[in-house]
């Protein structure tokens, strides 16, 4: 023996069955403390990083928490310019990103359902269609549009380059319908978009506009404005949570806005209200629209527009004597059939009371001294692209023979006539369609006719991270990242300089929205115009003027050496109360009201708006997201204690409204908050679209834009 025990004896002489058990389970602690210690030294530690959300143009600061590859919080940013502010859908970013059903790998259709496919498949294929298309129709018979997502997005540029190096003038972007008419008729009055100067007005107009909805940073600067002595002034059929704590609401019928604001101008002109010497040495035209003015009395427009003669001259004496003043304008200006020119005679009202380009009132956004004679139109995109160039494009953009001064301004096709185009081949066929975080099916006019259209394409492509109803109805659904995966560029810096990486990494088998164009254009053989590996690279690559040619750019006669750049980048120089460009493109150069082409009538009694924001969604999207889908589970139409009384509608319960273009049902809401002749349908609901009710055929003369709140309807109990 060699006086080392065995090992049994050992165990059985130290330890019992409790001692061992006890061993047991200090050993599993020990484990497991040591296991935690290991995951706690492997786990992807949390990260935050600043960025912007792009889910609203508002762009407000966030602060992303992310944890490996998920996103765990979204948080407001206090460094940013928005000051920490953040709306449920930016709280919402971790649920859209993560979303179940964001699509995950491209998709093709296969009889009624889809089939999974690759990358390299689904973008080969769709090369070969469209150069099908292209040998068969020409290639003006594709289109490309975007949505939302996509507004001041410097992608836009991109994809007008992708475009013209197809060879088609058909990119159409949400300026088809949203924001480029404001900024049209205010350059066609002062050369420049205008923004409102809000901290230092005394007055503030807001005009067809929600800021406490589409702009929450900055609602409470508009609130404020009623208060320690200065104006708040709200124009608006709905009586919004800013109207109910104005100093004045008006309220008029719907399409009668221009009849309004040319009524305030002649109470303006008429009763010497106006800055005699800012007029003299600013204005051009004035003789003209003083006489033009003088054809809307207050009696006439109280009987047009229903508004009271005595709050039509309150407001005139408000505005013109509690200056400076600035106005804020939306798309319930807009989505008329006068819609430039109802911008264009608000515009006016200022020009007259000289408080554009002065502190306090509308700034220009137009850099200060810029030319009329040595620059293009003042476009809204001031277009710019790498060498080398694409060469030129053919043919004329869908929608120029009837609205030219939308393309001048824009330099895009008017995407609300893309259906005839497919339906009746004019001005040519489209056959192909690229949508491109867009959902024209639930969120354009004539919804019906638009279903319709798209089964005459010959290809029908989706670019979204959601199965959207547009795309449930494409050929090819390419799966893209959210904002929050893909370099995205900050509000108010240089687009051609700044792209910031993502948030997060890419989920699933989604790409980014510029990799999808530049590779879809390598496949189709034009990889010479993208040659670049990342979105920064194409974005820092130097750019040469784009899509600027001679008859885009009517010129002053020439100046004499050593003139000094005129104050307002317009053909006169001056703020052109009478348009000499609306002149020479066919249209009156004076801002001239007439009914709208559909007015109430015993089968239809009631005025239509469709489409105000309500504070829950932002058009069509984020519909499937719980957090966000919880706040609003159903539409609401809301009408008139008077007019559901006559309809015999009853509050909470189901209605139809009826159009003479179509009909939907909705839960009705019945309130005094809306003008006793009014019905306000909400937009965005694929269930009960309001498009089921829009005609795409009345359009403004000028943009194109549709008239999506000056509609006739009646309603119906369901």
């Amino acid at each position: 023996m060699t006086g080392r025990r065995p090992l049994r004896s050992i165990w059985s002489s130290r330890f019992s069955r409790r001692t061992l058990l006890q061993a047991a389970e200090v050993a599993g602690v020990a484990a497991a403390a040591g296991g935690l210690a290991l995951y706690g030294r492997n786990r992807a530690a949390d990260v935050r990083t600043p960025g912007i959300c792009r889910i609203c143009t508002m762009h407000c600061g966030i602060v992303a928490t992310t944890r490996g590859d998920r996103l765990v919080r979204v948080e407001g940013d206090p460094a940013s310019g928005t000051r920490g502010f953040i709306c449920h859908h930016g709280y919402a970013l971790r649920e859209i990103v993560h979303a179940s059903d964001r699509l995950r790998v491209p998709l093709k259709r296969d009889g009624a359902a889809f089939r999974e496919v690759s990358w390299e498949q689904a973008l080969s294929e769709i090369a070969g269609r469209l150069n099908e298309v292209k040998a068969k129709f020409g290639p003006e018979a594709l289109a490309v549009q975007t949505g939302w997502p996509f507004v001041r997005h410097p992608l836009v540029h991109l994809l007008h380059r992708f475009c013209q190096a197809f060879g088609t003038p058909n990119l159409a972007t949400v300026a088809s319908l949203c924001e480029a008419s404001l900024r049209m008729g205010k350059a066609l009055v002062a050369g420049s978009n205008l923004t409102p100067d809000l901290r230092r007005a005394k007055t503030l107009l807001v005009w067809g506009a929600n800021p406490t909805f589409t702009a929450p940073p900055f609602a409470h600067l508009c609130a404020a404005m009623a208060e320690n002595g200065r104006t708040l002034l709200v124009v608006d059929p709905v009586r919004t949570e800013l109207a109910a704590k104005a100093t004045l609401h008006l309220a008029p019928r719907p399409g009668t806005d221009l009849a309004l604001a040319l009524g305030l101008a002649h109470v303006i002109i008429s009763e010497r209200l106006y800055d005699p010497a800012y007029v003299e040495a600013h204005c051009a035209g004035f003789d003209d629209f003083m006489v033009h003015a003088a054809l809307c009395p207050p009696a006439r427009v109280e009987r047009v527009t229903s508004v009271p003669r005595e709050s039509l001259l309150r407001a005139a004496h408000l505005f013109a004597e509690n200056g400076p003043a600035a106005t804020w304008d939306g798309l319930g200006v807009e989505h008329h059939e006068n819609g430039v020119e109802t911008v264009r005679a608000i515009t006016m009202l200022s020009a007259l009371c000289g408080y554009l380009d002065v502190p306090g009132g509308g700034q220009l956004v137009r850099k200060p001294g810029a030319r009329f004679w040595d620059e293009p139109l003042p476009q809204l995109y001031r277009l710019g692209t790498p060498e080398p160039v694409p060469p030129p494009v053919a043919k004329k953009s869908i929608g120029y023979s009837e609205h030219p001064l939308y393309e001048v301004f824009n330099r895009q096709a008017q995407g609300m006539l893309f259906a005839r185009a497919m339906l009746e081949d004019q001005p040519y066929p489209l056959r192909a369609l690229i949508l491109i975080g867009s959902n024209p099916l639930v969120t354009a006019p004539g919804a019906a006719r638009l279903r319709q259209a798209v089964e005459k394409l010959s290809l029908l492509v989706t670019v979204d991270p959601f199965l959207s109803e547009s795309a449930s109805r494409s050929d090819y659904v390419l799966p893209a990242s959210t904002f929050a995966e893909a370099a995205v560029v900050a509000a108010g810096e240089d687009d051609a300089k700044v792209a910031r990486s993502g948030l997060v990494t890419e989920q699933h088998q989604s790409w980014p929205d510029w990799k999808i164009v530049f590779e879809l254009a390598r496949a189709l053989g034009l990889g010479k115009y993208f040659p670049w590996t990342s979105f920064q690279e194409a974005l820092d690559a130097p750019r040469v003027p784009f899509m600027q040619d001679a008859e885009h750019t009517p010129r002053a006669d020439t100046a004499p050496p050593g003139t000094p750049p005129p104050r307002f980048s317009t053909p006169s120089g001056k703020l052109e109360l009478s348009s000499p460009l609306m002149e020479r493109f066919g249209y009156f150069p004076i801002p001239d009201w007439k009914e709208p082409a559909e007015r109430p009538g015993p089968e239809f009694p009631l005025y239509l708006m469709t489409g105000p924001r309500t504070r829950q969604y932002i058009n069509s999207q984020f519909r499937t997201i719980p957090s966000i889908a919880s706040k609003l589970t159903e539409p609401c139409v809301e009408l008139h204690p008077v007019a559901a009384k006559a309809a015999g509608v009853v509050d909470g319960k189901r209605v139809t409204v009826v159009s003479p273009h179509g009909r939907v049902t909705m839960q009705a809401r019945v309130t005094d908050g809306v003008h006793p002749e009014v019905v306000v349908v909400p937009a965005g609901w694929a269930s009960a679209s309001a498009n089921q009710l829009t005609d795409p055929d009345r359009r403004d003369p000028v943009s194109g834009f549709p008239a999506l709140r000056s509609g006739i309807c009646r309603v119906e109990p369901a």
